[in-house]
């Protein structure tokens, strides 16, 4: 239902929402065979409508009883508005209400009583007026439902897009990751055979700058031995 403020003031249904928050059982009997609308309470952990047209297919038993109560002021204040001109189902059903719950000796008596008021009054008109008000919520809230549906609907597209997004992101993560992880193998590799990659060429040099040291001190040293045998025998 539409998130509307509640009227603070309790209108023509008082005595049907005062009973909303109250223990005892409120139905709407009018012994004809037929059902009307019903208001139902139960305790706090039981389904709080009875109505088969009202029930959703969620588990109404998990709803918030408060919530639920705070729905059926609204549910009743709609009803308020659509009442129709004169006495009729709407009038006999809020004074049963008003002699503290509805069943079948209230609404006898709220019957009776209103009849005086307006005679023609009578049983078909009590059933025929409140199952048009029943009709007529029935009305409200499928439309309410439409619309609330296609909203659901909107979200779910949104849902299923910005999944879609996201798994196609993490897939992309998640190859840019075992590329990575390819990468640092390779590289791990390079790096454990880096010494028997240039430990030959090292020791290539090495040994040219052993080899070209000896050589050069040994012809050094044949100078210099030349030059003794020069120093010491030449005049």
């Amino acid at each position: 239902m539409s998130e509307e403020p509640a009227n603070n003031s309790f209108g023509i249904l008082k005595s049907l929402k005062k009973l909303i928050f109250e223990d005892g059982p409120e139905s709407a009997v009018l012994e004809t065979g037929k059902t009307t609308p019903q208001h139902v309470e139960t305790k706090t952990d039981e389904s709080v409508t009875k109505n088969p047209q009202t029930n959703l297919t969620q588990n109404t038993s998990s709803l918030p009883v408060t919530d639920v109560k705070q729905m059926k002021l609204k549910v009743l204040e709609i009803l308020e508005r659509i009442n129709e001109p004169g006495l009729d189902f709407f009038e006999v059903w809020n004074a049963a209400a008003e002699m503290g719950s509805v069943n079948a000796g209230s609404v006898k008596a709220a019957f009776t009583s209103l009849k005086y008021v307006d005679k023609t009054l009578d049983k078909d008109k009590l059933i025929r007026t409140g199952q048009n008000y029943a009709t007529e919520l029935q009305k409200v809230i499928d439309k309410e439902t439409s619309q609330k549906q296609q909203q659901k609907e909107s979200i779910e597209q949104n849902q299923v897009a910005e999944k879609a997004n996201l798994t196609a992101e993490i897939q992309k993560i998640e190859q840019s990751i075992e590329e990575l992880r390819e990468k640092l193998g390779s590289r791990q590799k390079e790096l454990k055979e880096i010494n028997n990659k240039y430990e030959p060429q090292l020791q290539d040099i090495d040994a040219k700058i052993a080899l070209g040291n000896t050589a050069v001190a040994e012809v050094i040293a044949d100078i210099k031995n030349a030059l003794n045998i020069i120093q010491t025998n030449i005049n």
